[in-house]
């Protein structure tokens, strides 16, 4: 089996992870994000058989640091991934590139190095982004909108008579009751996102392929139906990423 590297990619709600070797995947899978759910699973690995724990996490340094603190504990190199300014091939457009998340950095990478051409990355999960690189590599900028279940629970907070039930439901159809509205708006309005997004960077460098990552990803696709016929859904993108960033950090 060789070397095998436990890889985490720390989002904001969930925390996916899965054990890497030479070969390719072990396992993996998904959990909560958070100390206790961690615990959990570096109980159930055999951590001996380990050779380091490679790491991306959106999170700030105080939620993380609990995380962090029990990787460490492990007695395990623990390597975590940042954003930089050029990885395979791309080139992040943020002047400061400490301010991009580290998860839409690892999937642009991650897709540049699958397509090594123009591309639309689409993360729909907390957050919905959308980033779009072209066929040079080059980041041309992106998007961060809320996602559909925090674009829910913002109109349940904020506003005072848009009262609706949690049930999701998932379709583009104009709803007949304020919890359809919420619902199928909520999905409108992440399928208009991110079909404006691909037009408009389509507009200016042509063909893009589309990569769709993120724990609503197959909802999305479902929603667009035969618009999504030629999109890549690629569950681990952001953990794809993470070894060919760490390696040139």
């Amino acid at each position: 089996m060789g070397l095998v590297s436990l890889e985490l990619d720390v989002g904001n709600s969930a925390l996916k992870w899965r054990l890497m070797s030479e070969a390719g995947r072990l396992q993996g899978g998904r959990i909560a994000s958070s100390p206790a759910a961690l615990r959990l699973l570096l109980d159930e690995l055999s951590l001996e058989k380990l050779n380091d724990i490679k790491v991306a996490s959106v999170g700030s340094i105080e939620r993380d640091e609990p995380l962090m603190s029990m990787l460490a504990a492990s007695g395990l190199p623990v390597k975590l991934a940042y954003s930089q300014a050029f990885c395979g091939g791309v080139r992040n457009s943020y002047a400061d590139t400490s301010r991009m998340g580290v998860d839409r950095w690892l999937a642009m990478v991650a897709a540049f190095g699958v397509c090594g051409g123009a591309c639309v990355v689409v993360d729909a999960g907390t957050a919905l982004t959308i980033d779009i690189v072209d066929g040079g590599g080059v980041h041309q900028g992106g998007y961060i909108i809320p996602g559909v279940a925090m674009s829910a629970r913002a109109l349940a907070e904020y506003t005072g008579r848009v009262r609706f039930d949690g049930a999701d439901k998932q379709s583009l159809a104009p709803g007949k009751d304020t919890e359809s509205c919420v619902h199928h708006g909520k999905w409108l309005a992440q399928y208009g996102a991110v079909q404006a997004a691909i037009a408009l960077a389509e507009a200016v460098q042509g063909p893009s392929e589309v990569f769709v990552t993120g724990g609503d990803a197959q909802g999305l696709i479902a929603l667009a139906g035969n618009y999504a016929r030629h999109w890549r859904y690629c569950e681990e993108l952001v953990l794809d990423g993470l070894a060919p960033v760490l390696a040139s950090c």
